[in-house]
């Protein structure tokens, strides 16, 4: 596994990814399309206890409660606002920008999440697995 490094849009924030993908997703879930200001939010799913190592300043926080019930931590720079990831503890998960790692040549999601909550006029890749809820997933997708 190589580390793969990433940061926020101002450099504030800079960490690293120690651990391979259990899933690249594109989430199409009302909270995703919030947070990312698009109609997905492209998550590159690690471990929370060893999948990621912050190598910088502290990024702030925002708790939220998703509609399973989880709670979700967002970690975001307290600079310029970009998300870098997000903490979901009960399922020992970290969910980290795709679009935020510095190469993200290997960031290559095979998977469309909440696809009942894309907008309307949203392209939806029909060659991709598509999950219309909430599916816990579990799929290693190692580079």
């Amino acid at each position: 596994m190589t580390m793969k490094k990433g940061k926020c849009l101002c450099g504030y924030i800079v960490f690293e990814v120690q651990a391979n993908p259990i899933y690249m997703v594109n989430c199409f879930c009302r909270d995703c399309q919030i947070v990312s200001g698009s109609q997905f939010y492209g998550a590159y799913g690690v471990t929370l206890n060893s999948g990621i190592k912050n190598l910088s300043n502290e990024p702030s926080s925002y708790k939220v409660i998703s509609d399973s019930g989880r709670e979700n931590t967002r970690k975001f720079c307290p600079k310029c606002g970009s998300r870098v990831w997000a903490e979901i503890p009960d399922l020992n998960l970290a969910s980290v920008s795709g679009f935020a790692l510095e190469d993200r040549s290997h960031f290559k999601p095979t998977i469309n999440y909440h696809i009942k909550q894309a907008p309307k006029w949203c392209l939806i890749d029909k060659k991709m697995t598509s999950y219309e809820e909430q599916e816990v997933l579990a799929t290693d997708q190692s580079d």
